[in-house]
């Protein structure tokens, strides 16, 4: 029995279907490749966090190649960082030429060329003997003594020897604003220095130190509070083995660092206070949260981290979805641009500017992607639309909260290296004592000039002294006792 041949209808739908499935074939195909692709970026990228976590010669090495470099050298127009001429000459050295260096043959036409060299002469520690007279005062019915500017202590007997402000000031910055450990510490004041000092009575001065320096604490705290913005961050820290975080409150004056173990906004209420009127600076931390909607905080939202999210899902979206992080991107990008152009553009142009970046952010945030991670980016920049550009409207609010950031990195260096605290009263002293410290450094100021005055003994019958090495806090700290001294 023949078989009939397929009519041309058939043959006609069997060449559609051919296509159809040639077509299906060549996506299928091309859907493969880019999943291949995808895992692999992911296994490298898999490899590079595996390497990370085992690395440790190079734990802060970049993960990325920088694709274009700075040009080298200063910028036209750079302040230059010689010292020039000093304005003070300790000594003078002259070397004459007698003849040429190379024949011993007669020079004429000699000039002279000036040169200075600045270095540090040896150190050597200085001891002085101080003698106070004690004696019995038949008014008072008491015996009395005198006391010595140089005094630190009154101690007596076996702890009549003590070590000195700038000592003490030396290793506390070392130690709380430094990151360096104590016993390197006193290995370095032993070797450059000719003190000899045990890392635990280092360890035993501190809290005592912190203790006399709280009310210059204090009064960080107060001009915190009364400061018209305040950036703030926080990072991960240790208190005898037990999860605790490192706060820091910036402003354009002062630094204060807390060690608590709350990452809550109960910490900034209690570092700032409820009734705090200016304007918080911080990342997108949704603890934070009930800070404006529940006591009325003006905050601004640091626009690095969400750029910096979204550069992170244009790493892994494909196609479609990589369009909302591109728009993200770029939005971002442009209103961080044009926050630091407030000096070039008068006020009319740069609010007609803001305006379009307020438009263009409706626009973007219209959007509601269907992919999960997007969908979180989209979620968290709706929530706070309100605090995305106030740099746009106020020169003094930056876009970024870098300078908390770099206010906190001296921190995160130290916790790397295993710089934590024992005990709770250690970590409260080092936030303190870091505090002053790295005020005192934005100054320009020496940090052992201040617990000098930490340290002075001084009569019962005059008043107590207030930290006078700089002026800011010293008229806080003033302040401050006035409000606490009994009328």
């Amino acid at each position: 029995m023949t078989e009939r041949a397929p009519t041309p209808e058939q043959i006609a739908k069997l060449r559609e279907e051919l296509e159809r499935l040639r077509r299906a074939n060549a996506e299928q195909a091309k859907k493969i490749a880019e999943q291949s692709k995808e895992i692999d970026d992911l296994k490298r990228q898999l490899g590079d966090a595996q390497r990370a976590g085992k690395r440790q010669a190079r734990p802060f090495a970049r993960r990325r190649r920088v694709k274009q470099r700075k040009k080298p050298g200063r910028p036209s127009g750079h302040e230059g960082s010689s010292q020039g001429t000093p304005t003070q000459i300790d000594d003078e050295a002259v070397e004459p030429l007698c003849g040429c260096p190379h024949c011993g043959g007669t020079v004429a036409d000699i000039k002279d060329h000036e040169q200075f060299v600045t270095d540090i002469p040896p150190i050597k520690p200085r001891t002085t003997r101080v003698v106070t007279q004690s004696g019995w005062c038949a008014k008072c019915r008491k015996r009395v003594r005198t006391t010595h500017p140089s005094q630190v202590s009154r101690a007596g007997g076996a702890a009549k020897s003590s070590v000195g402000p700038v000592a003490h000031g030396m290793a506390a910055e070392m130690k709380d604003r430094l990151g360096v450990a104590y016993r390197k510490i006193t290995d370095f004041m032993s070797t450059y220095c000719g003190l000899r000092l045990t890392h635990g009575a280092l360890v035993h001065a501190k809290p005592r130190l912190a203790a006399r320096g709280k009310p210059t604490y204090d009064a960080l705290i107060d001009i915190a509070r009364q400061s018209p913005i305040v950036h703030s961050d926080e990072t991960g820290w240790a208190v005898d083995t037990r999860s605790a975080w490192l706060w820091v409150f910036a402003t354009k004056t002062v630094t204060i660092y807390a060690v608590r173990f709350s990452r809550s906004h109960r910490v900034v209420l209690e570092i700032l206070g409820t009734d705090f009127g200016g304007t918080l600076v911080s990342d997108g931390l949704p603890a934070l949260d009930p800070l404006h909607k529940e006591h009325g905080f003006t905050r601004a939202q640091c626009l690095g981290h969400p750029l910096r999210r979204a550069v992170e899902l244009l790493d892994v979206q494909k196609r479609g979805a990589a369009r909302f992080p591109h728009l993200v991107k770029e939005l971002l990008s442009d209103a961080i641009a044009l926050s630091s152009r407030h000096d070039e553009l008068t006020a009319s142009t740069m609010a007609e500017y803001a305006r379009r970046i307020e438009r263009r952010a409706d626009d973007v945030l219209a959007w509601h992607p269907t992919d999960e991670e997007n969908a979180k980016l989209a979620k968290h920049l709706r929530a706070h639309r309100d605090q995305l550009f106030p740099s746009l409207y106020n020169p003094a609010i930056p876009a970024t909260n870098n300078f908390a950031e770099q206010e906190i990195r001296g921190a995160v260096i130290t916790r790397k290296i295993g710089g934590c605290n024992r005990s709770l009263r250690q970590a409260h002293a080092h936030a303190q004592i870091a505090s002053v410290a790295q005020t005192a450094h934005r100054h320009g100021l020496a940090f052992s000039d201040v617990v000098a005055d930490w340290m002075r003994i001084c009569p019962e019958r005059e008043p107590p002294i207030v930290p006078t090495a700089i002026g800011l806090l010293m008229r806080a700290s003033e302040a401050k006792r006035e409000r606490e001294r009994p009328s």
